[in-house]
Parts: C-alpha cells; sequence; structure tokens
C-alpha cells in the first residue's frame, strides 16, 4: 500500500474518531475555559496536536481518553500564556475535571446535561440570554458589557450570579425529573 493511500485512509480513521468523540473533548474544554472564542481556539489547538500526534495512538484504546489528555494539556498551556490574568485554574482543578469527563459513562451524563442546558436556557429572559451572549459566545469582559447595556458593572455581576443560580436549578431539576422517569 502505498504511503499516500495509507495517509488517506489515516486521515479519514482519525476524523471518525474525532468526531465521534468531539462533544466531550468540547466539553471538557469548554468546562475549563470561560471565554468562547478563547474554548474555541484551545479546541483547534487540541485536533491539531491530535492529528499532529495520531501516529502515537494506538488503534483499539481509548481514543476520547488520548484526546481528553491532549485537551487538558492545551488548557493549561492556554491558562500559563495568561499568568498575569486573574481567572486562573490550578493544576490540580483541570486534573479532577479531566478525569470526570474521561469517566466511562460522562458521555451519557453530557449529553443528558447539554439537552437541559438547551431547554433551560430557552426560558431566560432576553435580558439574560443577552448578558451571557455576550458574555462567552462574544468574550466580552463584564465591563464592556456594562458600559453597552448602560448599567453598573456590580448590576451586571448580579445578573449573572442569578442567570447562573437559575440554570443551575432549572438544570439540577431537570436532571433529577429524568431519573424519575428512568
Amino acid at each position: 500500500m502505498t504511503t499516500e493511500k495509507m495517509s488517506v485512509e489515516s486521515g479519514e480513521q482519525f476524523t471518525r474518531l474525532l468526531l465521534q468523540n468531539q462533544k466531550r473533548i468540547w466539553g471538557l474544554i469548554l468546562s475549563l475555559v470561560p471565554c468562547g472564542s478563547d474554548a474555541d481556539d484551545v479546541l483547534q489547538e487540541t485536533c491539531a496536536v491530535m492529528w499532529r500526534k495520531y501516529c502515537d495512538f494506538e488503534p483499539g484504546t481509548d481514543f476520547a481518553a488520548w484526546g481528553l489528555k491532549i485537551a487538558r494539556f492545551q488548557v493549561m498551556s492556554y491558562y500559563s500564556r495568561r499568568k498575569s490574568e486573574r481567572a486562573r485554574l490550578s493544576a490540580d482543578v483541570i486534573e479532577a475535571v479531566a478525569v470526570r469527563f474521561a469517566a466511562p459513562d460522562q458521555e451519557n451524563r453530557f449529553s443528558d446535561r447539554s439537552a437541559a442546558l438547551k431547554d433551560c436556557l430557552t426560558k431566560l429572559k432576553s435580558v439574560q440570554f443577552d448578558t451571557l451572549h455576550r458574555r462567552y459566545d462574544e468574550g466580552q469582559s463584564v465591563e464592556e458589557i456594562a458600559e453597552e447595556m448602560n448599567v453598573s458593572i456590580h448590576a451586571i455581576y448580579k445578573r449573572l450570579d442569578r442567570t447562573y443560580q437559575q440554570l443551575h436549578g432549572c438544570i439540577t431539576n431537570r436532571l433529577s425529573q429524568q431519573e424519575h422517569l428512568a
């Protein structure tokens, strides 16, 4: 078999495995990197590293665990480049979250939580959703959001806190309802 044909087959196999496990990898990154655009960058770099190191992956082993390990290192690299920023996670916290995402039943839990989150987001007031969108999808700072919405920084922090509490309660309620039905 030619090297070119092996490369194409290898690329196809990598793509299939990545697509099967991308939600878990993305979930880990998103849980550790609060800014959506930064999380996108970390995911892209993780996928690039995974492709470069794919020749080291042993077929038949757990691709998700391998990808999560690379993602964990990319998250740590992200935080080491931002040492001067206030919001910084310790290596222990990153490791603990990565271990939870690597659990075998985590894929189903992630799907359930993701579905619950989507449903709960639709129940937010428009100002709450807009604030979350600006903060996480657009990556704006609290100061920028406050300025654009013509409110105090303190008001934005309170709005975000109340929104997080509301989402947490809604998600917890949805998941407990699913458990009772199962």
